[in-house]
């Protein structure tokens, strides 16, 4: 009998984090809908080493599908760069009204959608908890990209 834990590591072979940007406020409601805050970051991305994109034939400004053990897929665009190692790809936590791809405009109020709208990390990261301290962990799980 395989090992379950092994299959994980093989199928998801990225670490994922999420975080925050400087560009953005909080969670990121407010600017999203700011239409001068708004233009300093305009979509959702995931930052991914130069190598592991090279792997997966992934170029800068591509849409990527990140996927995750839980059975998440979030689509946003590829920012290659150093700033990650070959291990890791990072996502901004600041984005919502996309889900797995699809535009959720049509869900918000007349005149409350957010100008920019991106793929949600928290919908893709795990439901874990830390034991000693019940904290619960949303901002890491592991994950796979590929080209969308």
């Amino acid at each position: 009998m395989q090992d379950k834990n092994i299959d994980i590591v093989k199928k998801f072979p990225l670490i994922l984090t999420s975080g925050r940007l400087v560009e953005y406020e909080g969670g990121g409601d407010e600017t999203r809908s700011n239409p001068w805050l708004a233009e300093l970051q305009q979509f959702a991305f995931v930052q991914v080493n130069p190598a592991v994109a090279n792997d997966r034939d992934i170029r800068e400004g591509d849409d990527v599908w990140v996927s995750t053990p839980t059975g998440a897929r979030i689509k946003v665009r590829a920012r290659v760069t150093e700033a990650v190692d070959r291990s890791t790809v990072f996502i901004p936590f600041h984005f919502a009204g996309h889900w797995q791809g699809k535009d959720l405009r049509q869900y918000y109020p007349e005149g409350a959608a957010p100008i920019v709208l991106g793929e949600a990390v928290n919908t893709a990261t795990t439901y874990g908890y830390d034991a000693v301290t019940m904290m619960q962990e949303t901002k890491t799980t592991v994950c796979q990209l590929e080209r969308a």
